[in-house]
């Protein structure tokens, strides 16, 4: 994709990062928050050590990265995450959170992150090969979890009921309110669409929710197909697009990347 400006005006910008196990995207914001640069990359990684190799390939490679940013956020996107009420969380106890939620990797490196919107605490992981490499070219890095932005973008709206999901590859993230106020937020492992489809129907009947009323908002990659098939059943469904990104570099993209331009909001 094209990039605008000179490399020099660059080093005044934000940096988002956000990646998972089968690919990696980033984008670069001006001041005034505009999108000047945003590129792609797809490969295929097994374990944390091909990805450890694909990343430090892109930084060698792609200059936009090697350059230090004003500052830098860092989404690695997976199911490893967890929220702990406030008055409940103990430092010491951060490995066995994530252990009732998912496996981890021996190269897990685990991240906390307080939700200043809600009584709690998000505990994730982060893979230590990326977590070292980042932290290399960009030491002003915050690192986040998918579930961080979506639990902000929901408090901002205010709803009474409301949910937020975001589909990448091969994970689903949902938050949900009800009564105005937060009663869920899950990432899983997803093989098809229909899983992530079946798990929002069983939301709304433990919630009480209505699908004629309660609102959803979409953010990822998602087929035509997809929201198809939730709209016939959800008649509230809205796709969230960055308007910057999307000015810049059209309608698919603003709606693919939405999240990377919500990162600073959670601060």
């Amino acid at each position: 994709m094209p990039e605008t400006g000179n490399n020099h005006n660059l080093r005044e910008c934000t940096l988002s990062i956000q990646a998972d196990l089968n690919g990696f995207s980033f984008c670069v914001f001006d001041k005034n928050g505009n999108c000047r640069v945003l590129k792609q990359y797809t490969y295929a990684t097994a374990d944390y050590n091909d990805l450890d190799n694909e990343v430090h390939k892109l930084f060698r490679q792609e200059e936009f990265l090697r350059l230090t940013y004003k500052k830098c956020y860092c989404l690695f996107i997976s199911n490893k995450s967890t929220l702990i009420p406030s008055q409940l969380f103990d430092i010491q106890h951060l490995r066995a959170y994530l252990n009732f939620v998912s496996p981890l990797d021996e190269l897990d490196e685990i991240h906390f992150r307080q939700l200043p919107v809600t009584e709690a605490i998000n505990v994730f992981a982060i893979p230590s090969p990326i977590a070292a490499i980042v932290h290399t070219y960009q030491p002003n890095s915050l690192f986040l979890h998918q579930s961080i932005p979506l639990i902000h973008l929901l408090h901002k709206m205010q709803l009474q009921d409301g949910v937020m999901l975001h589909l990448s590859s091969d994970i689903s993230s949902i938050a949900i309110y009800a009564g105005g106020q937060l009663v869920l937020s899950n990432t899983f492992k997803v093989y098809a669409f229909a899983d992530t489809f079946y798990y929002l129907s069983s939301i709304f009947q433990q919630w009480h929710l209505s699908p004629e009323n309660t609102p959803i908002f979409l953010s990822g990659k998602l087929s035509e197909a997809d929201i198809m098939l939730l709209e016939k059943y959800y008649p509230k469904v809205t796709q969230l697009s960055s308007k910057t990104i999307a000015l810049a570099f059209g309608q698919a993209a603003g709606k693919d990347y939405h999240l990377l331009q919500q990162f600073p909001v959670c601060e």
